[in-house]
C-alpha cells in the first residue's frame, strides 16, 4: 500500500466523522502502475477489443495519458460491452454481464483501492459481504459460533436472486 494511501486509511480509522472532500491527488502513475499489478488480466476486451497484452504493451505511456486525463478532467468511461452468460444451475436462463475496456478496468481498480482505504476501517467486524480476507465461509462459521454460545430462537433468511434483473 502506498503512503498517501495507508494515511488515508489510518485518518479514516482514527476519526470516524472525518468526510474526505478529494483523494484524486493519489491518481498518480505510480498509484495506477501499482494497481496495474493487481488488476485481473485474464479479463475479455472491452468494446474497444483492446487485450491486456495490447495494453501492456506500452504500459507506462499509457498510465501517463490516462493520468494526464484524469488532472485534466477528460477522462470519459466509455461504453462497457454487454454480453449474457449461462447461470450455470443448468437451465437455459442467462445473466447480463458488463465487461469494460482494459483501462477502465484499471481505473475502477484504483478508484476501489482508494474507497476501500477510506470504508473498510468503518466496517463493523461482524460484516462479510464483499470485503477482503473474508468469506462466505467465515461468515458461517461466525454464526455458528453464535449459534451454538447464544441462546437464538429464531433466525431469519433472505433471498435476493434476481433481484437486480
Amino acid at each position: 500500500m502506498t503512503t498517501g494511501l495507508t494515511r488515508v486509511a489510518e485518518k479514516a480509522k482514527t476519526d470516524r466523522k472525518l468526510r474526505f472532500t478529494s483523494l484524486a491527488h493519489l491518481l498518480t502513475p505510480q498509484f495506477l502502475t501499482e494497481t496495474w499489478c493487481m488488476v485481473n488480466k485474464k479479463g475479455a476486451p472491452g468494446v474497444d477489443g483492446e487485450t491486456v497484452r495490447q495494453y501492456e504493451e506500452n504500459l507506462e505511456a499509457r498510465i501517463r495519458g490516462l493520468h494526464e486525463r484524469l488532472r485534466a478532467g477528460q477522462y470519459q468511461a466509455p461504453p462497457v460491452r454487454r454480453v449474457e452468460i449461462p447461470k450455470g444451475d443448468g437451465t437455459p436462463r442467462v445473466r447480463p454481464l458488463g465487461i469494460p475496456t482494459v483501462e477502465d478496468r484499471l481505473l475502477q481498480a484504483a478508484v476501489a483501492r482508494l474507497l476501500s482505504a477510506v470504508y473498510e476501517p468503518l466496517f463493523l467486524e461482524c460484516s462479510y459481504g464483499y470485503r477482503p480476507k473474508r468469506s462466505a465461509h467465515d461468515a458461517l462459521r461466525q454464526l455458528r459460533q453464535h449459534l451454538i454460545v447464544h441462546n437464538v430462537m429464531q433466525i431469519y433468511e433472505a433471498d435476493i436472486r434476481a433481484y437486480f434483473d
